[in-house]
């Protein structure tokens, strides 16, 4: 039983058996048959996830990028229901009402009561799985716990100890849910980077990078942001490690122009681009009716796993292959389009709905 709701805002379309769409296959283009399937349409939506599920561009015609009156198309298969997303930050406000009963937080790396307290963690778990700002809207969301408010870069040997720990947390859980009948796959989100600086002055890093490459060699797909500090990629971390884990998705941050974000990091480390700029979500309750708009790499890897679990709906092939599913998604991204992405990852993240929303204007 899938748990979203059907809004005034969602309209459900059944496709008819053996639609025929043009799709372009090795630069040919060639017709498409599918199966009779249920394709949704938002109403409701921020621009982030129109963008994703068109191969237009954005039409503002006006409209400010916060506001809620884009258009999000998705099938049933890409909903995300009974994908396990791991959410390695400061936890998730699991009570939250974007998220019915499909939120909870697993393992703090702190002595303390599971309590998210900074928002951070609850603004990626609404991008990649809420109810209106989601990409896949039923995925079951995990917080792993790493971070407090007050986490200390005065101590990174304790800082990246933390986080270690909770990866390894996760990949137990992912490893105990792979022999489950119901198991359908797990993408693991890390929406976080630290300059090569710290990873230095701690003196441990290699243990993050190990644990890293356990992941994805037990079949988890890890999304990492870029960074935000407006440098190459390849010297942030954990998004550096591309260098040696292929298997990782760095994700670099665009805004609503197509355009990447001047404060996001850039260069060869990056495998391709999603939008995080002016991105609206959750955060915990208790702030601004529980919503805030907000930009930076860590949202943009968001939405790349919510596309993630998606394809792990039609793909069940790819369940436990990290490597095979990145090569989907790149080829499934937009090529050449974007501006200020020409030193890496130059293509846009882009679910593969044909065509684009039909666009209404009062």
């Amino acid at each position: 039983m899938k748990s979203f709701a059907f809004f005034t805002a969602f309209f459900a379309l059944s496709l008819p058996t053996a639609l025929t769409v043009p799709v372009s296959v090795r630069g040919t283009t060639k017709p498409l048959k599918c199966a009779k399937v249920n394709v949704i349409e938002q109403g409701t939506a921020p621009w982030a996830l129109q963008r994703i599920s068109g191969s237009a561009p954005v039409t503002q015609n006006g409209r400010p990028t916060d506001e809620l009156s884009y258009k999000y198309r998705y099938t049933e298969l890409e909903d995300g229901e009974g994908i396990d997303v791991y959410i390695v930050d400061t936890g998730i406000d699991a009570d939250h009402p974007e998220f019915g009963k499909r939120a909870r937080n697993a393992i703090s790396t702190f002595d303390d009561d599971l309590e998210e307290n900074s928002g951070h963690g609850t603004q990626i778990a609404g991008t990649i799985g809420s109810l209106h700002y989601g990409v896949a809207k039923n995925v079951s969301l995990v917080g792993i716990k790493v971070f407090s408010p007050l986490f200390d870069t005065k101590n990174p040997a304790a800082l990246i100890a933390n986080i270690t720990t909770g990866i390894e947390a996760a990949i137990l859980l992912h490893n105990a849910r792979k022999i489950a009948s119901d198991f359908k796959g797990s993408v693991m989100n890390l929406g976080f980077g630290f300059p090569k600086e710290l990873f230095d002055a701690a003196g441990n890093s290699d243990s993050l990078r190990k644990v890293l490459e356990q992941a994805i060699k037990d079949g988890m797909h890890v999304t990492v942001a870029a960074g935000d500090r407006a440098r190459d990629a390849c010297t942030d971390f954990p998004a550096g490690y591309v260098k040696d884990i292929p298997g990782l998705i760095v994700v670099g941050a665009t805004d609503v122009f197509d355009k990447r974000l001047e404060t996001a990091d850039f260069g060869p480390c990056i495998d391709l681009h999603a939008p995080g700029g002016d991105i609206m979500s959750t955060t915990i309750k208790g702030l601004n009716g529980g919503v805030k708009v907000d930009s930076g790499t860590f949202l943009a890897a968001a939405v790349v796993t919510g596309v993630v679990a998606g394809e792990l709906g039609k793909n069940p092939n790819l369940r436990t292959d990290p490597i095979g599913m990145k090569r989907l998604i790149k080829n499934k991204a937009q090529k050449g389009i974007l501006r200020g992405a020409e030193a890496g990852g130059d293509m846009l993240v882009n679910t593969g709905m044909p065509g684009n929303p039909i666009e209404e204007f009062v």
